[in-house]
Order: structure tokens, then sequence, then C-alpha cells
């Protein structure tokens, strides 16, 4: 009876491991699904991590750093999710966006931002990026990067493309009242996150690449994408969405993120990083649930055909074989 206990043993733990297997697979499999969606992708990365206790936490360090508009956010998102926020930390995140508050904390820097294209923070970079909505904030980067040139330092290359492309937007925008705003409000948001340090190395090399070779369409689109993407969600979380943005799909996928969450994108993009826009370990999960799926259903297997064997084993007839003679 040994065997047979010992095969029900077997059974009983495969069949337990499944109930813990199944749920992680079907979830792994879900993300891969959703790869395309960015939205539905966020949504269900949020779910295993956007606890009570981290959306506290991030309101708290939000409050403690002065950044009102991520504290603003995560109560946001937590309310679109059903994630319980006390009364008292409401009304902090209230008391810091008031009208008067935001005014006193970001005239001064937005001002600095408007006439000198540079900010260290948010205020300053919308300042600075309202500047670029005028042939002003062109002309001013054009004249910082000619002066570089005659002092023989570093010139970049990218900012002056980008001043370049937005003269032109600009007079498109008034000669067609306003048509290619989209268009225009994107060149600003891709200067002020160049300027912010959050545009890499090879998205960079992308747009130059598709300014070199005259490619208008994928250029459009994607300047497109993140004039969307400002628009809907705000210039500091498309900065923050732009840190994991490579391509124009990357950038296509931000303004999908943006127009599903609106103003709480900023907090989307805090919570899971890169992973808010592409599946990161996803796809290692999945492999390794399905090969932890197909060892349980073997498991499974082998484990209840063992058992019916053990039972059964009393009841086979064993023949023994007579010895042969030997010889004389």
């Amino acid at each position: 009876m040994y065997r047979f206990f010992a095969a029900l043993g077997f059974l009983l733990a495969f069949a337990g491991a499944a109930h813990w297997v199944v749920p992680a697979g079907r979830q792994a499999f879900a993300l891969v699904s959703a790869q395309d969606d960015a939205a539905r992708l966020a949504d269900l990365q949020l779910a295993g991590v956007l606890t009570e206790a981290r959306v506290a936490q991030e309101i708290d360090a939000a409050l403690a750093e002065n950044d009102a508009e991520l504290a603003a956010s995560f109560v946001e998102l937590a309310q679109e999710r059903g994630v319980p926020v006390t009364a008292e930390r409401r009304s902090r995140v209230a008391l810091a966006n008031a009208p008067g508050a935001s005014f006193a904390r970001g005239a001064g820097s937005f001002g600095h931002g408007f006439l000198t294209g540079q900010g260290e923070d948010m205020a300053g970079l919308a300042g600075a990026a309202a500047g670029d909505l005028t042939v002003w904030g062109d002309v001013r980067d054009l004249g910082r990067e000619a002066a570089n040139w005659a002092r023989g330092e570093p010139v970049d290359h990218f900012m002056v493309n980008l001043a370049g492309i937005g003269i032109v937007a600009t007079g498109a925008t008034y000669a067609a009242f306003g048509a290619p705003l989209t268009f225009r409000a994107g060149l600003s948001v891709l200067k002020g996150a160049r300027r912010a340090g959050v545009v890499g190395g090879r998205f960079a090399g992308n747009i130059a690449a598709a300014v070199r070779g005259g490619s208008k369409a994928q250029l459009a689109a994607l300047v497109g994408d993140l004039g969307t993407a400002g628009s809907k969600a705000g210039t500091r979380a498309t900065f923050a969405g732009l840190r994991h943005v490579d391509d124009a799909a990357g950038a296509a996928r931000l303004s999908a993120l943006a127009q599903a969450k609106g103003g709480k994108t900023l907090a989307v993009v805090k919570t899971l990083g890169r992973g808010a826009l592409f599946l990161t370990e996803a796809m290692a999960k999945l492999a390794y649930w399905i090969i932890a799926a197909a060892l349980n259903v073997l498991g499974l297997i082998a484990s209840f055909n063992a058992m019916v064997v053990a039972m059964l084993r009393p009841m086979w007839k064993k023949k023994r074989r007579r010895p042969l003679p030997l010889p004389a």
C-alpha cells in the first residue's frame, strides 16, 4: 500500500500546485495578449502593485518633495482603481494644488523658462515650452547654438534641427489658423524633453535619421503623437514617458496611454516605469509558467497512473514459473 499512498500524495501535491500555477499562467498570457494595447497593459500590471499602502507612500513622498502634480495624479489613479485614500491625504493634496499655491510656486520659474528656454523644475520647463509656441523660442535656441559654434563649443545639432522645423511649423500654424497645432506642440514637448535630458540617444538618432532621410510622414506622426500625449496627460507625464521611448512605435504607445489615462498617466509611469508602455519581464514569466504548467500536467498524469497501478497490483495473478529440471 505504500506505493498507493505515495502516488496519492504526489497527485494531491500536483493538484494543489495547479491552483497556483494556472492563475499565474493566465495572468502572464493576458499580459502578452495586451502587448499592443498600452492602456490595457498598464491596467493589468497595476492590479498587482497599486495597493493602498503603495498609494499612501507615493502621495506622502510627493508632498514631502513639494510635487503637488504627482500627488494629485496618484489620487486620481487610486480613485479610478478603487484604492482607498484617506480624507486627510486628499485634503493635503487639494491644498497643495490650490490655484494660489500653484501660482506662487511656479510663476518665477515659468518666466525664467520662457525667456531662457531652460528650467530646473517643471514650471520652468513649462515656460520654455510656452516660448516654443512662438517664433521666439525657436529663434532663441538657434541663437544659443550659433553662439556656441562661434565660441568653438559643442553644438546640439538635434536642437538646431528641431528649432528649424519649429520655425516652419509655427508659420504653418499661423497661416492655417492653428490647423497643425498638435505638430507644433509636439515639437515644443520634444525640445523641452531634450533640455530636461529625457530624450535618449537612440530616440534622438531615429529622429535625426528621419530628418536627414526626408521621411516627413514618419516624423509628423511621431511629433504629433508627442503633442497629443502632452495635451492629454501634461508635459510632466510626457517627459516621464519619453525616458522609456526609443522610436516612433514607443511614441505611439505613449500617446495611446495618455489618451486613455489623462492626468493619471504620470502616476502610472511612476509606478510601472518602462512596464507602462512595454512588456518587460512578462515574456520570461509566460515561458516560465508554460513550462511549469506542462510539468504540472505531466505530474498529474503520472501520479494518477501510478496510483491506479498501485490499486490494481494486488488483483494481478502472478504465475510462478516452475524451475527447469537440471541435467543429470
